[in-house]
């Protein structure tokens, strides 16, 4: 014969496992990692809107450099170095905007993966000023927007290691 067994009761609900609302610092930090992505994207659609001109001064400097190459090989030339720099920035500002979303939900560890990125950023953003650049002084939208959401990505990292938010990562939380 079994045992009887005992009641269930619900008389004691279970513990409330509450979320605690990220502090203003960072959600500027998301916002500021968000907003370094769309002037990214706007870089990447300025740069294809020019695509003809860009591609035009790489296939001159290719020439430059090898004189003796036949047009085919410098038009395949300047494809990789345009369509290969585009795509390497737009991977890093798609991996960037995916990775704040975890951060500012409390995911302390995606700080250190951001610090990868954003050195990946750096390279990117070097090649689209090597080979999207004009020596000319004047307003270049593709490297200068780059060079701003640079810049605007650096800052939203440098918040995610001031105290409060440091603090906030520290606290332990449940698995969200």
């Amino acid at each position: 014969m079994r045992p009887p067994r005992p009641e269930m009761s619900n008389a004691v609900p279970p513990p409330s496992l509450r979320v605690a609302a990220p502090p203003p610092l960072v959600r500027y930090m998301g916002a500021l990692w968000l907003l370094g992505s769309v002037v990214g994207v706007a870089a990447l659609v300025f740069a294809y809107l020019d695509r003809d001109a860009h591609l035009a001064r790489l296939r001159e400097t290719a020439a430059g450099i090898d004189a003796g190459a036949d047009a085919a090989r410098l038009d395949q030339v300047a494809a990789i170095a345009f369509w290969g720099t585009l795509a390497l920035f737009a991977v890093v500002l798609v991996a960037e905007a995916l990775l704040a979303r975890p951060l500012v939900r409390g995911r302390g560890g995606v700080r250190w993966v951001l610090l990868v990125m954003l050195a990946l950023n750096v390279g990117a953003v070097l090649l689209v000023v090597a080979f999207l650049g004009e020596d000319s002084a004047g307003f270049q939208p593709t490297a200068h927007l780059a060079g701003v959401q640079l810049a605007l990505a650096a800052l939203a990292f440098l918040l995610c290691l001031l105290p409060p938010a440091a603090r906030w990562f520290r606290d332990a939380r449940p698995p969200q």
